[in-house]
Protein backbone atom coordinates (compact mmCIF):
# COMPACT_ATOMS: atom_id res chain seq x y z
CA UNK A 1 0.00 0.00 0.00
CA UNK A 2 2.67 2.66 0.72
CA UNK A 3 3.98 1.78 -3.02
CA UNK A 4 0.70 3.17 -4.21
CA UNK A 5 0.86 6.21 -1.52
CA UNK A 6 4.45 6.99 -2.57
CA UNK A 7 3.31 6.80 -6.63
CA UNK A 8 0.74 9.21 -6.37
CA UNK A 9 2.87 11.61 -3.98
CA UNK A 10 5.65 11.72 -6.74
CA UNK A 11 2.62 11.99 -9.04
CA UNK A 12 1.38 15.06 -7.19
CA UNK A 13 5.13 16.79 -6.93
CA UNK A 14 6.12 16.24 -10.37
CA UNK A 15 2.54 17.03 -12.40
CA UNK A 16 3.45 19.66 -13.96
CA UNK A 17 6.50 18.32 -15.39
CA UNK A 18 4.44 15.22 -16.67
CA UNK A 19 1.64 17.84 -18.17
CA UNK A 20 4.78 19.81 -19.99
CA UNK A 21 6.39 16.32 -21.32
CA UNK A 22 2.83 15.41 -22.18
CA UNK A 23 2.64 18.40 -24.35
CA UNK A 24 5.75 18.29 -25.93
CA UNK A 25 5.33 14.44 -27.05
CA UNK A 26 1.47 15.04 -28.82
CA UNK A 27 2.70 18.63 -30.47
CA UNK A 28 6.14 16.56 -31.73
CA UNK A 29 3.44 13.97 -32.76
CA UNK A 30 1.32 15.96 -34.42
CA UNK A 31 4.40 17.76 -36.67
CA UNK A 32 5.23 14.65 -37.89
CA UNK A 33 1.29 13.36 -38.97
CA UNK A 34 0.99 16.81 -40.93
CA UNK A 35 4.00 15.96 -42.93
CA UNK A 36 2.45 12.49 -43.80
CA UNK A 37 0.06 12.01 -46.14
CA UNK A 38 -1.53 9.18 -44.18
CA UNK A 39 -5.16 9.79 -42.68
CA UNK A 40 -4.09 6.52 -40.59
CA UNK A 41 -1.82 8.46 -38.36
CA UNK A 42 -4.27 11.17 -38.27
CA UNK A 43 -6.84 8.55 -36.47
CA UNK A 44 -3.87 7.31 -34.00
CA UNK A 45 -2.85 10.62 -32.80
CA UNK A 46 -6.57 11.46 -32.32
CA UNK A 47 -7.21 8.81 -30.63
CA UNK A 48 -4.12 8.77 -28.50
CA UNK A 49 -4.87 12.52 -27.84
CA UNK A 50 -8.65 11.90 -26.81
CA UNK A 51 -6.62 8.95 -23.89
CA UNK A 52 -4.27 11.36 -23.09
CA UNK A 53 -7.41 13.81 -22.01
CA UNK A 54 -9.53 11.89 -20.32
CA UNK A 55 -6.55 10.23 -17.92
CA UNK A 56 -5.59 14.08 -17.24
CA UNK A 57 -9.28 14.96 -16.62
CA UNK A 58 -9.77 11.44 -14.72
CA UNK A 59 -6.61 12.84 -12.75
CA UNK A 60 -7.96 16.16 -11.79
CA UNK A 61 -10.76 15.19 -9.91
CA UNK A 62 -7.93 13.30 -6.94
CA UNK A 63 -6.39 16.65 -6.81
CA UNK A 64 -3.69 16.53 -9.05
CA UNK A 65 -4.35 20.24 -10.38
CA UNK A 66 -2.19 23.45 -9.51
CA UNK A 67 -3.96 25.28 -6.92
CA UNK A 68 -5.62 28.11 -8.50
CA UNK A 69 -4.01 31.58 -7.49
CA UNK A 70 -6.25 34.33 -5.95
Amino acid sequence: MEHITGAIAWLKANWADILALWACIIGTAEIVVKWTDSKKDDEILGKVRAAGVKIISWLTKFGFEQPKAK
